[in-house]
């Protein structure tokens, strides 16, 4: 056996060099030390492109969904700006662009706020535009039923488009706890609040969604509270999304889909907090081989988490297993290193087995020389073909010079091959430049460290990049650091998209200016530094500036504001603030000015140079500006209380006759309080039954009988006591509420002349008082003549008085709707002849039956010549024209007999009898005739 192991053949297999042994375990080992340096640069370079890719994709998503709150902002200015009533027509021509630009908006709605009392007033009105409409709810299979009765309803009035959602139009959301809980924060907090994801009305329950809603509140209303905002609201606009077609078509739409090596999913929250997966791109990843397993890295993983008013979505982005082509590389020199390192040992093995062991030496050494520069070689072939700059700088040279440049780093700097060489590295930063991240790297090639750090750079064309750039050392064999790499990487788009939505969240999208947010930041910085100097609050109102809108359009209204906003921001110092908060309304925040008289004269130069004419197009615009002030700390110590003072002081310039200054006082304040608790109050009168008719005769002077009375309204409120129509009719005017008041004066005073002819008493006249808002109302002619076929009252019993002030307003309109209302048979009174500004060339166009000659110049008739001449010469004029006429205010003998001689047909005043209510005035018109009874002083 000895004999067998001592064959020379057996010891040549079983004995390899030394020399041929440590060749190949060095090549080994450094091929695997350049395999690993080279796979740590492709892992590093495709995280931090995974890092910017993502960031990219959610930038876009979050964009996306930030212009769908846009356009609800927009959708909710429109009612802003129509004061709180918009046509249906108009939301339509409003809508339409929005909805078909815009794929994933399922819906634009306007969702109306509907009492009880008024459901079936408000079917039947919806149903003549859309037959069969009813109020709605949806039950728990998913069936949409007719809503049985409640007190409140929150119903989708206005839908676009209406074609692919009729099945939502009259859908009651305050129905659903679901709804109404989201509904109830949005009108809490007066701003955009999204649902959970809700299973959508739309498509029969199968589509999977969102709305974001905004509330739209009673113009003019103190918002200050959750009270006053939940007492204010009309209702709601809503955009209803389809959150996936949106993710997908915001992706798409930006090509960033285009990628199979690259998983998105959005998830959003169920109103149960469920994590609920609304978006998958492309699926799942693509099975891997064994070796692609081994060599290639697990998923890696990004989860942003990010809000869309109120409500959290969370975006992942999964970067998929990478294959083996995006490891070429490394794989290259692990493979390149493999062989020749077999190769060098091999002819190492050979050439020891023919050579001295001083020549094995030798040879050993040749071959670690060549298997030292084949490898780096390699490294530099890795290097040149990386997608990003890479530069190789001196450490141990003055300035740190470049040694080289990659092509990748040529290309990205604009400049062309070997240009870089030798230039110092502080020549790639901005030379304006002085930011941390530089002063980071500067100490990093100091103490010879890694470092890591965000800086902006110069491309030789002037472009500015902003890179994240990594430096590490290369140290030789006794630890001296030789040189440094440096490795950058591109994030500037990633950085403009950052910028781009922090800029949206502080500034106005149209003007520039500050937003409510930015505002209510510099309102609390200059409260907390200002100590006890003043701070002035500046509310400040365009005045008519929605005329501009109505007549030029909203592209000369953006216009116009624009030009407003720079003019604004010109005349304060740059200490002060200028912020849009809506509409045409505007904030200033003043600091520096120690008093009243100071800030006043800035507030004055604010509105001298909104007042400079402006020209616009063809257009030359001029506009008054009304402003109310507030000064810390003697109106408030807090932003919000600050806000609210001036915001008071300026509605009581708008109420003063605008185009002026107020500075705020505390009896505003009281003033506001009890306007509010009035309107709230007047808001609930209808519906509580808290009104009432009184009725005043009037009489014919020829005969002495009562031939017809006029219904006055009153208002007795459980706490106020009753309340007389001189307080509280230009509150309801103003706030919209005279609409339904006036319809309701009109059906009951018609149902009760309708009685007192049923009872016997005569062919009886009810004359009724229009207001300017019901006169203007585009149904008036139909509402008349509804109420006449519910009653059964004859058209030319009814007596319709209007003032002149109501008609001058659109003499064309008035005149084409007074037409309207004769023909119907419906008599037509002036009344207050004489007290407004009527012209006599319209007066002879109008149809009108009767004028009433004013109290004021039947008291004067017996004091003065000039007075008795004036009534004397309308009663002429109105026998000229054809008209009867009716005096008021009729209280004394002297009175009663002069307006006699003057041919007056009918009178009315306390020298017959007061306004009473029903039971007090009917046994007057059971009697017939009347005698006067003069009013005792």
């Amino acid at each position: 056996m000895n004999r067998l192991f001592a064959h020379p053949l057996f010891r040549r297999r079983r004995i390899v060099s030394r020399a041929a042994l440590a060749t190949s375990l060095a090549g080994f080992a450094l091929t695997a030390a350049l395999f690993g340096v080279a796979r740590e640069l492709e892992a590093e370079s495709a995280r931090v492109d995974f890092e910017r890719r993502a960031a990219v994709r959610t930038a876009a998503v979050t964009r996306a969904f930030g212009e769908a709150v846009h356009d609800l902002r927009a959708l909710n200015l429109l009612f802003v700006a129509g004061k709180g009533e918009v046509s249906r027509d108009a939301f339509d021509a409003f809508a339409q662009p929005l909805a078909a630009g815009n794929g994933y908006l399922v819906a634009l709605e306007y969702q109306r706020f509907v009492d009880g009392a008024a459901r079936a007033a408000f079917e039947a009105e919806r149903a003549r535009f859309w037959p069969g409409f009813a109020i709605r709810e949806r039950t728990a299979d998913g069936r949409l039923v007719v809503a049985p009765p409640r007190q409140r309803y929150l119903v989708n009035d206005y839908v676009v488009p209406i074609a692919s959602n009729g099945s939502v139009f009259g859908y009651d959301l305050w129905s659903s706890l679901e709804e109404r809980a989201y509904s109830q924060r949005a009108i809490d907090a007066g701003t955009p609040t999204a649902s959970p994801l809700l299973r959508l009305v739309q498509g029969d329950g199968a589509l999977r969604g969102m709305l974001v809603v905004m509330p739209v509140y009673r113009p003019g209303a103190d918002l200050s509270s959750v009270a006053a905002r939940r007492a204010a609201v009309l209702g709601q606009a809503a955009v209803v999304i389809d959150t996936g077609l949106l993710v997908g078509g915001s992706l798409h739409a930006a090509h960033l889909l285009a990628v199979d090596d690259f998983a998105l999913t959005l998830y959003g929250r169920s109103s149960a907090g469920e994590r609920v997966a609304v978006f998958h791109h492309p699926g799942a990843p693509p099975a891997q081989s064994g070796l692609e397993r081994w060599l290639g890295e697990g998923p890696d993983a990004i989860t942003t988490r990010f809000d869309v008013a109120g409500s959290q979505w969370e975006m992942r982005a999964v970067r998929l297993a990478r294959g083996l082509d995006s490891q070429v590389g490394s794989l290259s020199i692990l493979g390149y290193g493999c062989v020749l390192s077999l190769a060098v040992a091999f002819l190492v093995q050979q050439r020891s087995a023919r050579t001295r062991r001083i020549e094995s030496l030798v040879e050993r050494r040749t071959a670690d020389l060549a298997l030292t520069a084949g490898a780096l070689r390699l490294h530099q072939r890795a290097i040149e073909s990386a997608a990003n700059p890479i530069l190789m700088v001196s450490a141990t040279r003055p300035g740190y010079p470049i040694e080289y440049a990659n092509p990748a780093c040529e290309r990205t700097l604009g400049y062309g091959p070997g240009e870089l060489a030798g230039k110092p590295l502080a020549a790639l930063a901005r030379a304006d430049s002085e930011e941390p991240g530089l002063e980071e790297l500067r100490q990093a090639l100091y103490e010879c460290r890694k470092a890591h750090a965000l800086v902006r750079q110069a491309t030789r064309d002037g472009r500015e990049l902003v890179s994240e750039v990594y430096i590490a050392p290369v140290n030789n064999a006794q630890g001296a650091t030789e040189h440094f790499v440096v490795t950058t990487y591109d994030v500037t788009v990633a950085k403009r998209y950052e910028a781009e939505l922090a800029h949206r969240a502080r500034y106005d999208s149209l003007t520039g200016l500050a937003n409510g947010a930015l505002l209510l930041d510099r309102i609390e910085r200059a409260l907390a530094t200002a100590g006890n100097a003043p701070v002035w609050l500046v509310a400040l109102d365009i005045d008519h500036f929605k005329l501009v809108n109505d007549t030029l359009g909203r592209r000369i209204g953006d216009e116009a504001l624009r030009a407003i906003a720079a003019r604004v921001a010109a005349s304060i110092r740059q200490a002060d603030t200028a912020a849009r908060t809506g509409g045409d309304n505007f904030m200033l925040v003043l600091v520096g000015y120690a008093d009243e008289r100071q800030a006043a004269a800035r507030v004055q130069a604010v509105r001298d140079a909104i007042g400079e004419p402006l020209q616009i197009e063809e257009h030359t615009l001029v506009f008054g500006s009304s402003a109310g002030v507030a000064g810390y700390p003697a109106d408030g110590r807090d932003p919000e209380t600050l806000v609210k003072h001036a915001e008071l002081a300026m509605y009581r310039t708008k109420q003063l006759g605008r185009n002026a200054v107020h500075f705020y006082a505390p009896h505003m304040n009281a003033h506001a309080s009890d306007r509010l608790a009035l309107e709230g109050a007047l808001r609930g009168a209808l519906r509580e039954d808290q009104f009432e008719l009184y009725f005043q005769p009037q009489v014919d002077l020829g005969s002495g009988r009562v031939v017809g009375t006029e219904a006055l309204i009153r208002w007795r409120h459980p706490h106020f006591g009753t309340v007389r129509p001189e307080r509280f009719i230009a509150l309801a005017e103003e706030t919209g509420l005279i609409v339904p008041i006036g319809a309701w004066v009109l059906h009951t005073a018609c149902r009760q002349n309708v009685r007192w002819q049923r009872a016997g008493l005569g062919p009886l006249r009810i004359g009724v008082n229009l207001s300017a808002r019901q006169f203007a109302e585009p149904d008036l002619v139909q509402t008349v003549r509804s109420v006449l076929d519910e009653t059964g009252l004859q058209a030319d019993s009814l007596e319709i008085e209007l003032t002149e002030s109501m008609m001058m307003a659109d003499v064309e309109s008035a005149i084409e709707t007074m037409h309207c209302l004769k023909a119907m048979g419906v008599k037509l009174s002036i009344d207050d002849f004489g007290t407004g500004y009527s012209s006599l060339a319209y007066l002879k166009r109008f149809p009108v039956d009767v004028l009433k000659i004013d109290r004021s110049f039947v008291h004067d008739s017996v004091l003065s010549r000039d007075g008795a001449a004036m009534v004397d010469a309308i009663i002429s004029l109105a026998h000229g024209l054809r008209m009867q006429v009716i005096a008021e205010g009729v209280e004394t003998l002297e009175q009663l007999d002069y307006l006699r001689g003057c041919g007056c047909d009918e009178v009315q005043g306390h020298i017959y009898a007061r306004p009473e209510p029903v039971q007090m005035v009917e046994p007057l018109l059971r009697q017939g005739r009347v005698e006067p009874s003069p009013v005792q002083a």
